[in-house]
């Protein structure tokens, strides 16, 4: 290709610069680069933030605190019964449980695809053992569509002989609402008292200008339009990730509403918690004050049976007393909803010590009833857990061989189990993915390691296995939370992790086992 010739008087730059505006020159001549620089967005893309971002890490948060992890659940997506909304709301659940996930690990997604696409022959291929089955699922709906629900309209309009104008505005509101519940995958019984329903409204307003007129012989007119509408797919996603909020909230049990910016006084929590102390039986009622107050709190000292004690009874008439509450010793919803708010139990815990006794009974507080003698032995002394092998309580295994043991409780409570390996390595192997929930009922026997998994013996030494447990909620230590399946702990043996619970926990008990591994 022959070269361009210039003047000998024109620097070189000047060439170098004429071939290069050539060049592009060339390009801007082609169609199809035209077409790609047009069509081009011209606005960068953004991060998805609602606002409800921030509340879905508070509960990330809360499940870490609160010990919940590994539960298995799946979902359809939350169809739309109304035909008028098209959004992916099942990506936008397992985009809302994965930020609720990070820390606590306290959700597993399943996703159930179907289909004959290649993902589909991928499952297939996999084969049904790899596969987790969950325990619950989430089902919900988008119940309500209503368009144009209020709308308001107002204009004004002035004319003359040379001049007209015109002003209007219009406002419009839509209301969508979207229903949401959990169900046990193995019954297919949804639990009521997961259930939840919210409306957002969605508001759309314009405003336009119109003027005309005529100077001599010319005529002129313009007019003005502008428009807004709230996005109806960014409504349907902060609707679900509110209901999901909620809903896990309450199925967890945790004070979800400190998340919201609101606590047990706001009239919309305190109502959905009466619809909830509404569907517990008497039981469940008496179960949930004894772990409350048998808890963090240390005020209740007896068993965890669901039935009313003197000693309860006792804890109550204290707690009443000093939560402002009436002292009549009953279970009642105004107890039931001071017990349930996080923040209430830490204001009102003050050390288990009896108040002064006076001679003189107080006219404006009932006097301190009288504790009663208890013959029967103290109930940490009478709760169990045991822990046992296939090969005795010293048992011995061969390198190669599986760990094989067995835990029960000797009453309903709960319970951690841990391993220690031959370099004094700790993992926590009960609850896990497979097993997330540490309560376990009387009677009630697993195999540890549960699950899906196996501990195979690769190297000679000494073993240990540890469990803890209560017969009430066990707080979990700072170190501790948030631990996943057979991930090396920050402690240095066992000992350090059963002394870290049982100072947070004065009535739990420890159960070891040390195993010997030979060649």
């Amino acid at each position: 290709m022959s070269k361009p010739t210039c003047l000998a008087a024109l620097p070189l730059a000047v060439f170098c610069s004429v071939a290069a505006s050539q060049s592009e020159f060339g390009r801007w001549n082609d169609p199809a680069a035209t077409v790609s620089t047009s069509s081009a967005p011209k606005t960068p893309a953004i991060k998805t933030i609602t606002n409800f971002n921030q509340a879905l890490r508070c509960m990330d948060e809360l499940f870490l605190a609160y010990g919940k992890n590994g539960i298995v659940i799946t979902s359809t997506g939350i169809p739309d019964e109304t035909g008028k909304v098209r959004t992916g709301t099942k990506e936008m659940l397992i985009t809302a449980i994965a930020k609720m996930t990070v820390k606590s690990n306290a959700f597993e997604f399943i996703d159930f695809h179907g289909g004959g696409d290649d993902l589909a022959r991928l499952f297939d291929t996999k084969g049904m053992n790899m596969l987790k089955i969950p325990d619950y699922y989430i089902r919900g709906s988008i119940t309500q569509m209503d368009d144009n629900a209020i709308r308001k309209n107002s204009g004004f309009g002035l004319a003359a002989s040379f001049f007209d104008f015109g002003l209007s505005a219009d406002m419009s509101y839509d209301l969508i609402s979207m229903d949401m519940s959990i169900g046990d995958a193995a019954t297919r019984k949804i639990l009521p008292q997961t259930s939840t329903a919210n409306t957002m409204v969605i508001m759309k307003q314009g405003k336009s200008a119109e003027a005309g007129g005529k100077l001599g012989k010319i005529g002129f007119s313009f007019n003005l339009d502008f428009s807004r509408s709230e996005g109806l797919g960014a409504t349907t996603r902060t609707l679900l990730e509110l209901g999901m909020i909620e809903t896990l909230g309450k199925f967890t049990q945790v004070p979800y509403w400190r998340c919201l910016d609101a606590d047990i006084t706001n009239p919309v929590i305190r109502e959905q918690a009466l619809e909830t102390f509404d569907t517990l039986k008497e039981s469940e009622r008496i179960t949930f004050i004894q772990r409350k107050l048998g808890g963090s709190m240390q005020r209740y000292k007896g068993p965890i049976d669901g039935r009313m004690n003197d000693t309860l009874k006792d804890a109550i008439l204290e707690y009443q007393a000093r939560s402002n509450l009436v002292a009549d010793g009953r279970i009642n919803f105004d107890l039931y909803a001071s017990l349930l708010d996080d923040v209430q139990n830490q204001l009102a815990y003050v050390p288990s010590t009896p108040p002064a006794k006076s001679s003189v009974p107080s006219m404006s507080a009932p006097p301190a009833p009288v504790p009663q003698p208890v013959s029967a032995a103290p109930a940490q002394s009478v709760f169990r857990v045991n822990l046992s092998s296939d090969r005795g309580d010293r048992p011995s295994y061969k390198v190669g061989d599986f760990l094989n043991m067995s835990l029960s409780l000797s009453g309903d409570g709960t319970v951690y189990c841990y391993y220690e390996d031959t370099a004094r390595q700790v993992a926590r192997i009960f609850p896990n993915q497979f097993f997330g929930n540490p309560t376990l009922r009387s009677g009630s026997t697993i195999r540890l390691p549960s699950g899906g998994f196996k501990i195979r013996f690769d190297q000679a030494g000494k073993e240990r296995v540890a469990c803890v447990g209560a017969d009430r909620e066990l707080l979990i230590p700072n170190a501790l939370r948030g631990a996943r399946d057979l991930t090396p702990l920050p402690v240095r043996s066992l000992d350090e992790i059963v002394n870290q619970y049982r100072q947070l926990n004065p009535a739990a008990i420890a159960s070891y086992i040390d195993v010997t591994v030979t060649r």
